[in-house]
């Protein structure tokens, strides 16, 4: 509408000078332009080109901006479209001359039509004059109006840079857009017709099929009408179900492939057949490079096809420069096309996986740069790491496409090759679905292959991707299986990387001791094959697991080693790691100092790489340490910045554990509600995404906070829940926690007997599942029910028995709470007072040599009191 307002007055960049006008710069420094106005609207078949002018032509007759109009179809992509000449003889019968005054040449034609105009000028007519479907320059500038009073707007399927008009590309619709037009159309037919508003999650759908193409959308909507009945969820199906919508999108009197057929055809023969070369490309889109293997051109010659193709738009130029996309149905289009021209002829064949081929390479290359340590050779396809980074970002949509047409078209080596080298960049971006969808189809090409190796390293990739999806249970089968074929084919390496996979699945499934075996397993055969990277990675997995068995001398020593190793070979990653874990080991024996001095190395060596998900890892860490410090502030800062990065990576199940650690800091500093709304979005967050057991334990951290804010009822309704999710997914471990909880809920709302029958369930499982630790735990809480109930002899045997397996598993904290315990029922029953004397100061003992100050100082203090 401005460019067609009677006086504009716009930048350079806006106006272009036509048939000679003239420009001149007016005292407020704005251009003034006598420039006849042109506006050149080009956008693919079915956009909606025509639509748009004749649309904005009425409403500028309304405004009073134009007195008359003169349209003209110039056919430019039919077999035989308008000549010039024939053109201005249609708008010179418009304006009214005659037809013996209509000169024979296109010279003279045009002069008479131009004069036509000056003269309407004159008596105060403006004219807007719509060149409708031009092809070329050529069939448009004989029909520029002379005079700067009128105006002309030109569609066409081609940007038509040489016209010296305004150009105006047309997009397909937002899919708001897209919906309103598909209610509008249904309810011009029949003013009742809301299918479209309510059943909108399936409209949209529909409109996503037809690519928010507004023809595509007209067909679509008259397919409805024609059948009131009809669900647009059922056209939706149809649509998807085909193998190109293009079939479906026919109203008998209008066709999406009829209206893509005449762009095709006025390609030179260059151009369409790099159009149906492009749709061997199984990703979204392109970069020029990867075009020109399958163009078989070097970049400049293809740079040029694939920008002949972008102005007849049927190609779009992406964002970054030297990429390219088509939208959703032409390239539905041109794969029809290609599909057809390779019966033919073995070449797309051949071009396709010359592409599929390279991909392979880079990505291979790609990977060396991520995996290699400082000073390793690396290939020089990239510059750096970083470079490869970019490259892989810039092409992971297409490399994993690649991976499914691969597997489709039969090409299994390629297809089984691809997803492990994509494993250390996927891992990293945290893209862990994709990660899993690629290897389950490596696994599926391998095993129609039949090579038992690369069925192992396919086992193994998928296995990797399921831990990554926190599938413990399905990568633990994984492993097994790619243990298996390792030891008949009798790889010592893959069963090295089995064993140290399945470990750790194993770890995170709770079953210690099985993990410590295999560990130990991968490190003998690590040793036997002098590979000293395998080797820290064992030590690194067996301190892990002695960590959790509380093991705590052996899992320091296993980091140390790990260490030490990583550091000779200049393993950053693996520095990091171990730093990171022997911060945690720290922590559990009460080091604290050390644990975070330990944690901050860990840290800065994750910031100098640059490495968010491992920096996030490394602060969780840092913040439970600083929550078992009571450095309630310094804690929920840091998780606050852990949930900042892993919103970053959408990673919801980050996000989920960083809330939960918020909300256990925000209950320390007894800001009760603010704990409660983390632990609450945590668990939507579980919620949605329909992870059971992460649920549960957001039930239990909403128990504990309740409970520490006095609210006994709701923390007992809250780990009722948590319990219940426990036992529907049969986890032992977690249910013996949950019965836990729930005991020490009811002893805080006077449940006494109901509170000891909970955590006697939770020392059976306990004992059950080997769980010493946990054991000692809950034989220390089961003291407080029993000392309210008035129990006080088997209270104090109930922390008799917390103090030997806090010895036995080296817990000096715990140990110093459960001579607390015992102290407090010994003299409530009425012991001897050196009994009670000998306690506190058993329990000041054990919390000095923790490193507990403040508890020791306690436990001194009340045995001063006896």
């Amino acid at each position: 509408m401005e460019l067609l307002r009677p006086s504009v007055g716009a930048d350079p960049c806006q106006v272009r000078a036509i048939s000679g006008a003239t420009a001149a710069l007016a005292d407020d420094g704005v251009l003034e332009t006598s420039a006849v106005v042109v506006a050149a609207v080009a956008g693919t078949a079915g956009v909606g080109k025509t639509s748009l002018v004749v649309a904005a032509g009425h409403l500028a007759a309304q405004l009073g901006y134009v007195d008359a109009f003169l349209f003209i179809d110039l056919r430019g992509y039919d077999t035989a479209p308008v000549l010039p000449a024939q053109a201005l003889d249609a708008l010179l019968r418009s304006l009214g001359v005659e037809d013996a005054h209509i000169p024979p040449t296109l010279e003279e034609r045009a002069s008479l039509y131009r004069s036509q105009l000056e003269a309407m000028a004159v008596s105060g007519s403006t004219v807007l004059v719509i060149a409708d479907n031009a092809s070329t320059p050529q069939q448009v500038r004989p029909l520029l109006p002379g005079n700067d009073s009128h105006r002309l707007l030109v569609t066409s399927r081609h940007t038509l840079p040489t016209l010296g008009a305004r150009l105006l590309d047309l997009d397909v619709l937002t899919p708001s857009s897209a919906l309103r037009l598909l209610d509008i159309a249904l309810r011009i037919a029949d003013p009742d017709d809301m299918r479209a508003v309510l059943q909108e999650v399936d409209a949209l759908a529909v409109a996503h099929l037809c690519g928010h193409l507004p023809l595509a959308l007209v067909i679509a909507a008259a397919l409805l009408i024609d059948d009131p009945q009809q669900h647009f969820g059922e056209l939706a199906a149809e649509l998807a179900r085909t193998r190109s919508p293009l079939d479906h999108l026919d109203d008998g009197e209008r066709a999406l492939r009829s209206s893509l057929d005449l762009s095709f055809q006025s390609l030179t023969e260059p151009q369409a057949d790099s159009f149906r070369r492009l749709a061997l490309n199984p990703g979204p889109d392109i970069s020029t490079t990867d075009a020109a293997l399958l163009l078989e051109r070097d970049d400049r010659e293809t740079r040029a096809l694939l920008a002949a193709l972008a102005r007849a738009h049927l190609l779009v130029r992406g964002v970054v420069r030297d990429r390219w996309h088509m939208l959703d149905l032409i390239r539905a289009y041109a794969q029809e096309l290609a599909d057809w021209y390779s019966t033919t002829t073995d070449v797309y064949r051949r071009v396709q996986h010359l592409l599929f081929d390279h991909r392979v390479a880079t990505v291979k290359a790609a990977d060396e740069h991520l995996t290699a340590f400082p000073g390793q050779p690396v290939p020089q396809v990239f510059a750096g790491e970083q470079q490869a980074l970019d490259w892989l970002d810039a092409e992971r949509t297409n490399l994993l496409a690649t991976v499914e047409a691969a597997h489709l078209l039969g090409y299994h080596n390629l297809a089984r090759r691809l997803p492990p080298l994509l494993a250390e960049y996927l891992e990293r971006g945290r893209y862990i679905d994709e990660w899993v969808a690629a290897a389950t189809t490596a696994l599926a090409s391998a095993r129609i292959l039949s090579i038992r190796r690369g069925e192992a390293a396919a086992w193994i990739c998928l296995g990797a991707a399921l831990d990554g999806a926190r599938r413990f249970q399905e990568a633990t089968e994984a492993h097994r299986q790619a243990l298996i074929i390792s030891q008949e084919i009798k790889d010592r390496e893959l069963e090295g990387v089995a064993l140290s996979n399945l470990g750790c699945a194993l770890l995170e499934l709770g079953a210690y001791a099985e993990a410590a075996e295999v560990h130990r397993r991968d490190l003998a055969i690590c040793q036997e094959i002098n590979d000293l990277s395998g080797e820290g990675k064992a030590r690194h997995n067996l301190g892990n697991v002695m960590r959790n068995l509380r093991r705590f001398d052996e899992a320091l020593y296993n980091h140390q080693l790990d260490l030490e190793i990583c550091r000779s070979l200049g393993d950053g990653r693996g520095e990091r790691a171990a730093w990171q874990c022997l911060g945690t080991v720290l922590s559990e024996v009460r080091r604290f100092d050390e644990a975070i001095d330990v944690l901050e190395r860990a840290l800065a060596l994750c910031v100098a790489t640059e490495d968010r998900f491992a920096e996030a890892d490394a602060l969780t860490d840092l913040g439970i340490v600083f929550f078992k410090t009571r450095r309630y502030e310094e804690a929920a800062e840091t998780h606050r910045k852990v949930r900042a990065i892993y919103e970053e990576f959408d990673d919801a199940h980050g996000v989920s554990c960083a809330l939960g650690n918020l909300g256990r800091a925000l209950t320390g500093l007894g800001e009760f509600e603010a704990a409660l709304d983390a632990h609450r979005r945590s668990l939507r967050i579980c919620q949605e995404a329909d992870d059971r057991l992460g649920e549960a334990g957001t039930w239990c951290n909403i128990g504990v906070t309740h409970s520490a804010a006095g609210r006994f009822p709701e923390a007992i309704e809250a780990h009722l829940h948590d319990l219940a999710l426990c036992l529907q997914a049969e986890d032992r471990s977690r249910e013996g926690a949950a019965w836990n909880g729930l005991g020490i809920a009811y002893t805080g709302a006077g449940r006494f007997d109901e509170a000891i029958e909970a955590h006697m369930r939770d020392i059976a499982i306990c004992r059950e599942t080997e769980d010493q630790y946990g054991e000692g735990l809950t034989w220390n809480d089961l003291g407080a029910p029993l000392a309210a109930s008035g129990k006080y002899d088997e209270a104090a045997q109930a922390h008799r028995h917390a103090i030997g397996l806090f010895r036995r598993t080296n817990a000096l904290y715990e140990e110093g709470e459960a001579f607390a315990g015992l102290a407090a029922a010994l003299a409530s029953e009425g012991h001897d007072r050196g009994e009670v004397l000998a306690a506190w100061e058993a329990s000041a003992a054990a919390f000095t040599t923790a490193g507990a100050d403040p508890e020791a100082a306690a436990s001194r203090g009340a045995a001063a009191a006896v």
